[in-house]
């Protein structure tokens, strides 16, 4: 207990630099639940996507079909009949999409040219994809009604019209006790492997760095202390950090979202905690390992953020992994971040609680278990290795005692 107690008393007397750490990590956490993403948690309510209507034809049945189609799905916003207002809303966002019917373009397009109509939508605004697929739509089944040769150019759009007025009703249902997972609830799982790593490799490393000292790590080689002894009590405090992180961190996240835990299955919330916990075991066990290989805070801190951002956007933390390629996503499997992930997208998205329904999620905290220990092992044969390096310097026998 004497190597824990030291821990304890380096970390109080360097618990001003934590609590800093701590607040600013807590606040950039808190700020992501509440400022970060969460039209991707979307439901099935109707949007309406706010979009140009640029006619350069005039009047004419297609182009009067369209302007009905987008006023009913959408809603107009009015631009100058301009490339840089064009540019400008598109920019700022003001727009979705923006369509431009060029002149010439319905006597063009019942001749059977389909490229005439001018689209184009906000890359990163599905709202914009939504609305240029029902234009397409729309344009296809005008077609297909002219080409059956039996009516006319106002029957064919007012046909396709009639067919784009179906609706399907769309009902959701839970099959799980309570309300549904909100989305700062999920926002805030999402983030939180990366605030564990980043607290736990400053905690953890911000003490260990101390005894990495040359005159320290020389004082603890003729100290009485056995190694096996100096280990368990550097590991007791690592658990105890990582602990406690885990901990501040659920109670904080939790105040910040109570409002949303009412009501919340308890079910639900107990494997939100297995998997934080199964995260928070390798965030101590990548702490440990960084902890050997780091001996100056300075650079501390450095590798503390590049460690924890690596994993986190490779792992699907700041960037959804559906919008990652193929070869990203090989890699993101070989880190335990991505296990915490998908285990999350599992749990919130849960509507049972059979064994096939958690198995994925059981099978995941395993798996994280499984990387924390691997890692674990890393770290004992590691510092196995630089603990016989030292104490091999003690047998060299100098030319004088030859």
């Amino acid at each position: 207990m004497r190597v824990f107690s030291a821990c304890m008393k380096i970390m109080k007397r360097r618990k001003l630099t934590l609590l800093v750490y701590f607040f600013v990590f807590a606040a950039l956490l808190l700020s992501m639940i509440f400022l970060g993403d969460s039209s991707m948690y979307g439901d099935f309510t109707a949007k309406r996507p706010k979009y140009t209507l640029i006619n350069r034809d005039g009047s004419g049945a297609a182009a009067e079909g369209l302007a009905g189609i987008l006023e009913e799905m959408g809603t107009f916003v009015e631009l100058e009949d301009s490339r840089e207002a064009m540019m400008d809303a598109g920019f700022y966002g003001a727009v979705d999409c923006i369509f431009v019917i060029p002149k010439g373009y319905g006597e063009r397009f019942w001749e059977g040219d389909d490229t005439v109509l001018e689209m184009w939508q906000w890359p990163s605004s599905s709202a914009g994809y939504y609305l240029r697929s029902a234009v397409e739509q729309y344009l296809s089944l005008v077609r297909i009604y002219q080409n059956t040769g039996r009516m006319s150019e106002e029957e064919a759009v007012q046909a396709a019209l009639s067919s784009m007025e179906r609706k399907t009703e769309v009902t959701v249902c839970r099959y799980v006790d309570g309300t549904a997972v909100g989305e700062n609830i999920r926002l805030f799982q999402r983030f939180l492997p990366y605030i564990l790593l980043l607290e736990c490799i400053s905690g953890v490393g911000m003490v260990f760095t101390a005894f990495r000292k040359t005159e320290i790590r020389m004082r603890n080689l003729c100290s009485p202390v056995k190694p096996t002894v100096f280990a368990v009590g550097k590991l007791l405090y690592a658990f105890v950090v990582g602990a406690g992180m885990w901990l501040l961190l659920n109670l904080m996240g939790g105040a910040a979202v109570i409002k949303e835990l009412r009501g919340l299955d308890i079910r639900l919330i107990r494997l939100y905690l297995g998997n934080s916990l199964a995260a928070m075991t390798v965030a101590i066990s990548v702490a440990l390992l960084c902890s050997v290989f780091i001996s100056s805070e300075n650079v501390l801190h450095f590798a503390a953020n590049v460690v924890a951002l690596a994993m986190s956007f490779l792992s699907g933390v700041f960037v959804p992994l559906e919008m990652m390629g193929e070869g990203i996503l090989k890699v993101s499997k070989l880190l335990p971040v991505y296990w915490y992930e998908q285990n999350e997208g599992r749990i919130s998205s849960m509507t049972g609680f059979r064994w096939k329904d958690l198995q994925p999620v059981y099978e995941g905290i395993l798996i994280q278990i499984g990387f924390a220990a691997a890692l674990f092992c890393i770290y004992l044969l590691v510092n196995k290795y630089q603990q016989q390096a030292e104490e091999s310097l003690c047998t060299v026998k100098t030319e004088i005692e030859q």
